[in-house]
């Protein structure tokens, strides 16, 4: 079992992802948008992360249905971009990101939490305020958050 407060992250973490497929889902009735290779890296301190889902949204309105991009985290920390229906890359321009550590610690309710949490849980939804820009031939991305 989960506690209530991993649960809700967790729950929350899972209609951003819905929202992001959906939206991705739309891409299909519009006219084709162009992705450019997108990869980079994820540090939490300075220290590379792996086990780190990264999710990429593009910024602007839902009629522009411009797909999201979602990759998970080596033992090095880096990522490549993908959609949601598997194209290489990212669309170009602003995101919101969200990252999900898939190595959280997630003890039956009412056990205590063995490990610390990496990530503050702020980053698993929008109003976290992390973003990134993705450009043509713009080498990695570098996505450093502090420890909670």
């Amino acid at each position: 079992m989960m506690s209530l407060v991993t649960g809700t992250r967790l729950r929350a973490s899972l209609a951003c992802l819905a929202a992001a497929s959906w939206f991705a889902g739309m891409t299909g009735c519009s006219r084709p948008v162009k992705l450019v290779p997108a990869d980079g890296v994820v540090t939490i301190g300075g220290k590379p992360t792996g086990g780190v889902v990264v999710q990429f949204l593009p910024s602007g309105s839902a009629e522009e249905k411009r797909p999201s991009s979602f990759g998970t985290t080596g033992a090095d920390g880096t990522f490549q971009l993908t959609t949601q229906d598997g194209k290489p890359g990212a669309v170009e321009g602003r995101h919101a990101v969200l990252l999900i550590d898939t190595l959280e610690d997630r003890p039956a309710q009412g056990t205590r939490v063995a490990k610390p949490p990496r990530l503050d849980p702020k980053y698993t939804t929008v109003a976290g305020g992390l973003s990134a820009e993705v450009v043509e031939n713009g080498g990695p991305i570098k996505l450093d958050v502090p420890a909670p």
